[in-house]
């Protein structure tokens, strides 16, 4: 009897010990102040390391820059339809994404199906500007794969606003 009941304590011991153990590939909770932090650094980084001028940053944690001026004074609502040409980048220069003249009639800028910090880009210039952006990735595709975009990517974009309507 007493060797069953040994048997039974090491099989409850083994059995905890497994059930405790912590998975190698259990996904480790995202911090976004932490990720925030690091995409900020990121960004500063890459701005020096390519000599870049006159990048300013919003209050979301974008930075821009106007690289060629609109035609007018108007700027594009977050209610709006547009129709833009876009370029898509990861910081190591590998473009992920570009598009000529597409217009979004069904997705206002403020939609929900874009990311957070695409939407920063167009609003900082009026009809056939150009503009480029710095993304943090806590404003993009956050921890998540997206295609060939990794994890924790901060996104370069350079678009064109060729039209807004409501």
């Amino acid at each position: 009897m007493k060797k069953h009941y040994l048997g039974l304590i090491a099989l409850l011991g083994i059995t905890l010990a497994v059930a405790c153990k912590k998975d190698k590939d259990e996904e480790v909770p995202y911090d976004e102040v932490k990720q925030a932090a690091i995409d900020e650094q990121t960004i500063k980084d890459y701005i020096a390391a390519n000599n870049i001028t006159g990048m300013q940053r919003d209050t979301t944690g974008v930075y821009w820059k106007v690289l060629q001026n609109g035609i007018n004074e108007d700027t594009i609502a977050l209610d709006d339809r547009f129709n833009i040409s876009y370029k898509g980048w990861l910081l190591n220069g590998t473009r992920f994404d570009s598009a000529n003249n597409t217009t979004f009639n069904d997705i206002r800028l403020g939609s929900t199906g874009l990311i957070a910090g695409f939407k920063v880009g167009p609003q900082k210039t009026s009809k056939k500007g150009v503009v480029q952006y710095l993304i943090p990735s806590v404003l993009g595709y956050r921890n998540r794969q997206q295609g060939s975009i990794p994890p924790n990517s901060v996104l370069k974009f350079e678009v064109t606003v060729n039209d807004f309507y409501y």
